[in-house]
């Protein structure tokens, strides 16, 4: 008797112990410091509030250097853009080798790193590398973004390697983040009961985080089901089937991923300044208006939050693909043709919903950011309703992820091999066992 493994399929302990391996290996790697890169900042880094919020949203430390300090920001970034770009529907139209597609989404995820390394690497005082071919500052700076990119692609990897053997995926280390941030930052309560000013921002907050529990709490179980018929299946008599589709379909990515793809042109731009210093009176100009206290970055941030919402939305249905399913099933929705009017049918639906849970993300989550400049002393509270958001996406997934795997180790899939002992078991049919 041989047995199916399947990673998919392992006992929720073995998950659970990848997971903690892997999660070690993150915490650690945190904490191991970068050559000749000292912790020394220079002067005062620019949109710090962006980069704090970006960095709960991807797992990141860019306020302590260290071989995981980029976290997963660059492979975040490069998984939106490609998908922005097109990049893997044309992949999929001419025929490319998904190891190919998944080869190219690598390198953009390098490029990405390089880019935040330098950035990093500028905040802060380097040594000096006499060996090499370059000068002593090229050289050191050489090593120090290696590193840098080393530990974004090891980090990377340790997700995707958590997603195949473990639980939770990026799950595990962003939790992670937020649980780490909200305990350095459990001193902002006494700060905001000081006057009766920062009371007020206070109960605003607490408003916030109410509704955004009670919607992450709601959207987790409701969803909006659409009828659907199959030919010579569906009757009185077999009971009525359902397409289900979240109330937020996108959940919190639009949170995480737009924090990520807001702080990737100020990673850019701020690099290209320091490679070309010709160029840092305009770096300087643009630095000045991107961020979530000014009026260009927050806006630029709310349509991004407003976008992704829908984009998301779309991409975690995919009603082409649900159309296309439903056609080639003998599957209809009432008074809908199959084809492309199921497609546009599923499309308006999701957009609705993807719309609405996009006005609520912008009102409870975005809005509260552009008061940071006014109350820098609350700005992790202020970030709250939008991580606590994230938090409990995170957490639902991962409750649905533990309960499928529970679901799972309740069978066994086996088959039966020939024996050569006797023609009796020569004989014998294969089956399945559970």
């Amino acid at each position: 008797m041989a047995e199916i493994r399947d990673p998919k399929f392992a006992p929720l302990k073995i998950k659970l112990a990848w997971t903690a391996l892997f999660l070690v290996c993150f915490l650690a790697g945190r904490y191991i410091p970068i050559p000749l890169l000292h912790n020394v900042a220079k002067g005062s880094a620019a949109n710090t509030e962006l980069l704090n919020a970006a960095n709960v949203a991807t797992g990141g430390n860019f306020f302590y250097p260290s071989l995981f300090s980029l976290g997963l920001g660059p492979w975040m970034s490069a998984m939106i853009l490609w998908r922005f770009l097109f990049i893997a529907k044309i992949a999929r139209d001419r025929k490319i080798p998904e190891e190919t597609v998944n080869q190219a989404r690598w390198v953009v995820m390098v490029v990405l790193a390089i880019f935040q390394a330098i950035s990093l690497m500028s905040r802060y005082e380097i040594g000096s590398l006499g060996w090499g071919r370059f000068s002593d500052r090229l050289n050191t700076q050489i090593v120090i973004v290696v590193f840098l990119t080393g530990g974004a692609v090891v980090v990377a990897w340790l997700a995707k390697r958590n997603e195949n053997l473990g639980l939770g995926g990026i799950t595990m280390f962003i939790i992670y983040q937020i649980i780490i941030t909200a305990g350095r930052n459990r001193h902002v309560l006494s700060v905001a009961t000081s006057n009766s000013r920062d009371e007020r921002v206070l109960l605003l907050v607490i408003l916030a985080c109410l509704c955004v529990v009670i919607l992450g709490v709601f959207a987790g179980n409701a969803e909006l089901r659409l009828h659907v018929n199959k030919v010579s299946i569906d009757s009185g008599y077999t009971g009525i089937s359902y397409l289900p589709i979240k109330l937020n379909p996108a959940g919190a990515s639009p949170i995480m991923y737009g924090l990520a793809l807001l702080a990737l042109p100020q990673y850019v731009v701020h690099a290209v300044g320091e490679v070309v210093p010709a160029t840092s009176a305009g770096v300087n100009r643009f630095l000045s208006a991107w961020g979530l206290t000014n009026p260009f970055g927050f806006t630029v941030y709310l349509l991004l939050l407003f976008g992704l919402s829908i984009f998301f939305g779309l991409f975690t249905v995919g009603p082409k693909d649900v159309a296309e399913r439903m056609q080639k099933g003998g599957e209809y929705f009432d008074h809908v043709a199959p084809g492309y009017a199921t497609r546009q049918y599923l499309r308006r639906r999701v957009v609705v919903l993807s719309a609405l849970s996009g006005v609520f993300l912008v009102l409870f989550t975005g809005v509260p950011l552009y008061f940071i400049g006014s109350f820098p002393n609350l700005e992790y509270l202020l970030t709250a309703p939008g991580t606590l958001m994230i938090l409990l996406a995170l957490l639902w997934t991962l409750y649905e992820e533990i309960a499928d795997t529970m679901l799972g180790t309740k069978y066994s899939f086996s088959f039966k091999t020939p024996s050569t002992k006797t023609p009796s078991t020569r004989s014998s049919s294969s089956g399945v066992a559970a």
